[in-house]
């Protein structure tokens, strides 16, 4: 009896334990930022993603909300669609890999896009050449977060396609890892760019499964009612916990902006020495 109680106390402290080390992780991220970014919005914004994930923990303490609680009932339901979601993407890596043991490399795609991108840039900037450092941008946590907030926002509305449009999403950014991966690998190390992938990488990866693992969980849902298995579609209790673990899941997403921005390149010059 004393056993099974202690596991269910455990079981309730996961959640706090878990919010309360991602807000200590910002909290170090913001204080790194204060001492080496000459503007202090990075480490104010690395703060205000502290206080997001400590919000978790202070609500539920401090109201009858029981946020944790519902955000691991939540994380229970979704489990094994975000682990559906996270083989489509490794069945996409697979395939990344295998185009580019065929020929095909995407990086000179990817490139070429963000040149594009850099030139539509440019032309917008008043008074600045395309070239020079006043048309130059600046690769910042806001501009990672803009860019990722598509795909997990896709990712969830995929439900619409009755989960097409999330399992390409998937499969897509695998391909897109795998090849790259292969390529760039073969470029500069294969440790090198796990090194560039993994700090941001294991947060922003799992806010997006979090994502489509939400999408593909509407869709079952979906055909649950029509086969007349389920009384409702959607419940408010289903659309609280759902919420937050969708909330979770973005603040997960900005944390690895956060990553990607600031620490990844001084993570890799730290193990690399390059």
């Amino acid at each position: 009896m004393a056993t099974r109680s202690r596991a269910a106390t455990d079981s309730r402290d996961g959640p706090l334990v878990l919010v309360l080390a991602l807000a200590g992780l910002s909290l170090l991220t913001a204080l790194y930022l204060l001492v080496t970014e000459s503007s202090i919005r990075p480490a104010a914004g690395a703060s205000l993603l502290a206080v997001g994930f400590a919000a978790f923990a202070a609500i539920d303490r401090l109201s009858r909300r029981r946020v944790l609680a519902a955000l691991e009932a939540g994380w229970r339901e979704h489990r094994p669609y975000v682990g559906f979601a996270a083989a489509t993407f490794a069945i996409g890596i697979l395939l990344g890999v295998l185009l580019y043991a065929l020929g095909v490399d995407l990086l000179e795609f990817v490139l070429e896009a963000l040149g594009e991108e850099l030139v539509g840039d440019e032309e917008l900037e008043p008074g600045g050449e395309p070239g020079t450092e006043s048309s130059s941008i600046e690769l910042t946590a806001g501009l990672f977060v803009v860019n990722n907030s598509g795909p997990f926002v896709l990712a969830i509305l995929g439900a619409v396609s009755l989960g097409a449009f999330t399992l390409l999403i998937m499969v897509f950014n695998g391909v897109l890892i795998g090849n790259l991966g292969a390529g760039i690998g073969g470029l500069i190390g294969y440790g090198e760019f796990v090194a560039l992938l993994v700090p941001h990488g294991v947060f922003e990866l799992t806010a997006l499964f979090i994502a489509a693992g939400i999408g593909f969980r509407l869709v079952h849902r979906f055909g649950q009612r029509l086969r007349g298995n389920r009384d409702s579609f959607l419940t408010k209790r289903y659309l609280y916990r759902t919420g937050l673990l969708a909330c979770f899941g973005w603040l997960l997403l900005v944390l690895a902006a956060f990553v990607e921005a600031y620490l990844t390149i001084a993570i890799v010059e730290a193990l690399f020495g390059i």
